[in-house]
This record gives structure tokens, sequence and C-alpha cells, in this order.
């Protein structure tokens, strides 16, 4: 999350042909379409990561509307992770309806990153933009407060998250929740991170520790609110991170999207 590494984008390799995240074929993306109950599942197309795969989705209802967006890790992808930090951007298929969330920015940490004996652990980096990709890679280096990283209003900050110093590039800035186990005597296994850039929150970012995945979650975490939202837009309250056996896969999401904003 804090560090600039280079954007992995590569084809699939012949060792993860066999490694499936569910039924679904691994095709294009507007080829994968989940129908369950009233709710459809749109998947971008699939990555490479580790021995594995992973790609986005989206899950809308009937009217288009998104109701959960998350991120699917084949088991296989935990394994031979690279040594050196790595990015991922998976894009969310363009669809008919509510179309808010535009594509995940995942970042691999094998050593961590600052703060220093809070997050210096190997993790995961979650990133879902509600910003096109092309904007957010146009997000400069600023070590400053004042240039570029103007806060969002206080009524769209949830009480006891601070912002860290300075913007990322290709990122935005990071704000941390001080109510979180990792501040408070515990150790990090996941976290909330929201981000924001030109005083408006751009992404959601669930942060998970290896660690923490490889003991088989099953963890739906509520999401402190802020009093308002300033988009209009599809917001969660819950996020989950789960490990499931059929097929054998890791998931983590946002979910339980209520429609807010605008106030």
């Amino acid at each position: 999350m804090f560090l600039l590494t280079t954007v992995a984008l590569i084809g699939l390799s012949s060792c993860q042909k066999n490694d499936v995240l569910d039924s679904s074929s691994l095709g294009n993306a507007s080829d994968l379409q989940l129908k369950k109950a009233d709710m459809n599942t749109f998947y971008s197309p699939t990555q490479p990561l580790g021995n594995g795969v992973m790609r986005a989705w989206v899950q809308v209802d009937k009217m288009g509307h998104p109701m959960a967006v998350g991120v699917n890790l084949s088991e296989k992808a935990l394994m031979n992770l690279p040594a050196d930090p790595a990015s991922y951007v998976l894009e969310l298929p363009k669809m008919k309806g509510q179309h808010f969330y535009t594509h995940a920015y995942v970042d691999w940490n094998p050593q961590g990153h600052e703060p220093a004996h809070v997050y210096d652990v190997p993790h995961f980096d979650f990133h879902f933009y509600i910003i096109s990709s092309e904007d957010r890679m146009q997000i400069p280096l600023d070590t400053s407060t004042t240039v570029f990283n103007t806060p969002p209003d206080p009524m769209y900050i949830p009480d006891h998250y601070m912002e860290l110093p300075g913007l990322v590039p290709g990122m935005g800035a990071h704000w941390v929740d001080l109510l979180s186990p990792e501040f408070n005597g515990s150790p990090f296994t996941q976290t909330m991170i929201w981000g924001s850039y030109q005083g408006h929150f751009i992404f959601w970012e669930p942060m998970i520790t290896i660690a923490f995945l490889k003991s088989h979650p099953d963890v739906t975490t509520p999401i402190r609110q802020p009093q308002a939202y300033e988009m209009p837009g599809w917001y969660a309250t819950d996020y989950m991170v789960k490990y499931s056996e059929h097929p054998n896969q890791y998931t983590v999401a946002l979910v339980n999207l209520q429609p807010k904003g605008g106030q």
C-alpha cells in the first residue's frame, strides 16, 4: 500500500491451467455471468498469482445495483508468491446498471510496509476504487500535507480515522483506523483502510495478512460509517474474509452495499 510497486500484468502460465476459482470457466469477463436467485456476478479477467490465479468480481441485483464487490484467490495463489513487492490491476467489467466500483488494485507486500511494528508483516492490500485506473495512475508523489492532499470534509470521515502523511503515487492518501486491534496492543491480522485524493474518498481497502488467510477464516466485520457520504453510490457496511472448500479459494470482499450519499 505505502510502496510504489511494479504493476504485474502477465498472461496465465501453464502450471495454472488446472487451478480454478469456482464452477465457472476462466474465460473473458463478458462470458462470466453466474446467475444465483435474482443476483448476477460479473468477473474480471483472471490473472496469475503464485502458483494459482485470482480475479475480481461484482455482484449485482436484477436492477443492476451492486450488492458486493470482491477478489477471489485460488488456494494455490498463496504458494510460491513473489519475493519482491508486486501489484495487480483487476478491471471490473462495464455493464448496464449502477457501475460504481471500477477496478481492484491488489498489492502483495512480502515484507509488509510502514508504519514499522504495525504493518511490517507479509500481507495483501485489496483496494477497491471508484475512479478509473487511468485517473488513479495520475496521482503523483506528494510528501507534503497541503499541495495535493486536502482531506475530505470531516462529515465524510469515520470517527477515529487518521490520515497518514503524504500521498502514495498511483494510489492516494491512506486513512487508518485507530480503533483497530493493531493500534491497541494486538497483532495486525486484518484491517480496513480508507483512501482519498484531492478531498474525496476514492477507495476502500481491506488489508489482510497471509497468515490470517492461511488460517482459513470465515469472518464478516462491520465497517464504521461516517456521518454522510459525499458522492451518491453504493457503500459497504461490512467486509468479508473467507476461505471456502468448494472450490478451494479465498475471498476478500466489500459486502452488504447500501445506497448512500449526496446529503
